[in-house]
């Protein structure tokens, strides 16, 4: 018995010698090329197919499909995982409709899709509309009636669809009366629609998507977002005379809406109707500053407080600010709202120290508390938080003039920090990071703009956080020489670090980015955006990492404004390089100036996977919607 299964190993090898012995040909180049394949995949064909597909359901979709090239074993044991995965997130890259139907075609088990739609069309449906849907998130599309019709026909019981459209509704819609008729057939369809997010390139709301078919949303949401949409049109949400009928209104629990201004009759319609609201989140951006009755008030505030249920409030003004908002509105609002667990705020610049004290202590249970634009927020309202909020796990406090490193250092004690961004607070110095460098649970870490220098991020890299993404985006006063204190001291971040900014610093050089690849082979994002030192030697060993352990982490690169770089740069993201790059920011004006077009259709020809953005948009370009930089040369 013991012998028994060598000689079944011996065998199967046995059978498999013919195939490697006949593509070996005689001599030559051709005999070294199978004899290799004959070592590797000879060894990997040994091994139990449901060992390799166990060991592929473990890869991303993306890793699993790359290993499919390797062998014919591979190749097959790829196929059985990917046909079982449930949860496939394609957004990362834009595959197109052949690339999408390989990795689809033969899964049956899949619940949950996203797909990055830039490069597919109404033919795409075939392959993404399956019975086994229960949420299906669409990037980037700019699909028409008949891809919808077939969603609403074969996805009956679609939990949850999100549409990133890319375009606007009058461009692509109006020869259907508007996108809500073409949504009409998965309202018909999909009965057990519960969360729905429709976003459009946001465009000023008074002219965009006049019918956004809100009196026509299913009556059994309980989340919906909708960008963008006139106050106007919000209100139809809303029923105007009681009826027997099931409204929206009786099973919503989350509203989103991107408007044009957020008024107090608007407030007030969500708080009466909306009974077990759980989640508001309401932005505007009023081209100019509202005027009286057009605009949100302590009145708006009071009303929100009636909500004793809600758990997350956003309330986010660009542009503009909500002036007729005070400290006794927030007031207010604290007053009535004691379970808040996530606070937004961006705007309100005459709320004081008073007001955001008053929402920190108004309950136990925050755990998330962000403010942008605070212009009368200073240190005092964060002073002793560790009491007020002791579960809290995130703040951002974004621009905010008045902050300095005080802020940082009264944050300390808050052990359970996970999330600390302080973008724009430009008075954080070395004290504030020495602090920071402290908290045993951090792995996000924005310090955008502020006044720190070499031995604070020397003190960084010494301290025991575990940040796995940093920006230090527009830090003017560090060099390469702190990033070599950040990346080679006694503490853990080069073995956590996934995530780097550190873009409009002029000081970075080439030695930085040696020292990068040196002490992070895993980092997966990194923007050196406008960092004027930086050459093609960088790319020379940035396309190195990982080469001797065949791991290739670096997924995003931003190069915009790097006006060092040569004309022919591009040639060092060829293959083998760059293996794993799934998005590159090069710049429009790197592509116009240098006349490298050719370059970029012939790289994109050869790396199908690699999304490279020539309009300067910000890390993976986010919700920026775009056509291919082929098409914008």
């Amino acid at each position: 018995m013991p012998e028994r299964p060598k000689a079944n190993g011996e065998e199967h090898a046995m059978e498999k010698k013919p195939r490697a012995a006949g593509g070996g040909g005689d001599g030559g180049g051709t005999r070294g090329e199978a004899s290799g394949s004959s070592e590797g995949g000879g060894l990997v064909e040994r091994l139990p197919e449901a060992l390799l597909v166990e060991v592929l359901c473990r890869l991303e979709v993306d890793d699993a499909c790359s290993a499919s090239a390797s062998c014919r074993a591979l190749q097959g044991a790829a196929a059985a995982a990917i046909s079982t995965i449930t949860t496939i997130d394609l957004s990362a890259f834009a595959p197109s409709n052949a690339i999408l139907s390989r990795i689809l075609e033969g899964n049956g088990a899949v619940r949950s899709l996203t797909v990055n739609c830039s490069l597919l069309d109404d033919s795409s449906a075939s392959v993404i509309a399956k019975g086994s849907l229960r949420e299906l998130s669409l990037l980037k599309c700019s699909f028409t009636m008949s891809f919808f019709m077939a969603i609403g026909e074969r996805c009956r019981n679609l939990r949850s669809l999100k549409l990133e459209v890319a375009v606007a509704p009058d461009v692509l819609y109006s020869r259907y009366s508007g996108f809500s008729i073409c949504l009409a057939p998965i309202y018909a369809g999909c009965i057990c629609l519960e969360t729905l997010w429709v976003k459009f390139p946001l465009l000023d709301p008074h002219t965009a998507d006049s019918e956004t078919g809100l009196p026509f949303l299913p009556s059994n949401l309980k989340e919906l977002l909708l960008q963008p949409v006139s106050h106007s049109q919000a209100k139809m949400v809303f029923p105007r005379t009681t009826s027997l009928t099931k409204h929206i209104t009786d099973s919503l629990e989350s509203l989103s809406l991107v408007l044009d201004v957020i008024t107090d009759e608007l407030v007030m319609l969500i708080t009466i109707n909306i009974r077990n609201l759980v989640e508001l989140c309401l932005e505007d951006e009023p081209v100019t500053q509202p005027n009286l009755p057009e605009d949100l008030t302590n009145v708006g505030l009071q009303a929100l407080g009636l909500c004793h249920n809600l758990r997350h409030l956003s309330l986010t003004r660009r542009y503009c600010d909500f002036r007729r908002v005070n400290d006794f509105g927030i007031l207010m609002l604290a007053e009535g709202c004691k379970q808040l667990r996530a606070i937004r705020l961006s705007g309100f610049s005459k709320v004081s120290d008073a007001g955001y004290a008053a929402l920190l202590h108004s309950g136990k249970d925050l755990k998330k508390f962000e403010v942008s634009n605070g212009l009368c927020l200073s240190d005092l309202a964060c002073l002793d938080l560790d009491k007020a909020a002791p579960n809290i796990t995130e703040v951002r406090l974004l621009n905010c003039a008045l902050l300095t490193s005080d802020t940082a250092i009264s944050l300390a004690p808050c052990t359970n920090l996970k999330v600390l961004d302080l973008s724009g607070c430009k008075s954080i110095a070395d004290s504030g990071l020495v602090s920071i460098s402290q908290l045993p649970k951090l792995t996000l870490l924005d310090l955008a703009g502020a006044d720190i220098t070499d031995a604070g991020l020397s003190a960084l890299g010494n301290g025991r956080c575990l940040i796995s993404s940093l920006c230090l985006r527009g830090c003017r006063r560090i060099g390469s020489n702190g990033i070599a204190s950040l990346l080679c001291g006694t503490g853990t971040i080069n073995k956590t670090l996934v995530s780097l900014d550190i873009g409009n610093v002029p000081r970075i050089s080439c030695r930085a980015v040696t020292v990068i690849a040196k002490n992070c082979e895993q980092i997966n994002s990194l923007c050196l955006r406008n960092c004027l030192l930086i050459t093609d030697s960088s790319l020379e060993v940035l396309g190195s990492i990982g080469r001797d352990s065949s791991k290739c982490s670096l997924r995003m690169l931003d190069l915009a404004y790097c006006s060092k770089l040569s004309r022919n740069f591009l040639r060092h993201f060829e293959p083998p390089l760059f293996r794993g790059l799934r998005w590159l920011g090069i710049g429009k004006n790197v592509v116009q100036r240098r006349g490298c077009s050719p370059m970029v259709a012939e790289l994109l020809e050869r790396k199908p996977g690699l999304t490279i953005c020539g309009n300067a948009c910000d890390m993976g370009c986010r919700n920026k919607c775009h056509p291919d930089i082929r098409y914008l040369q």
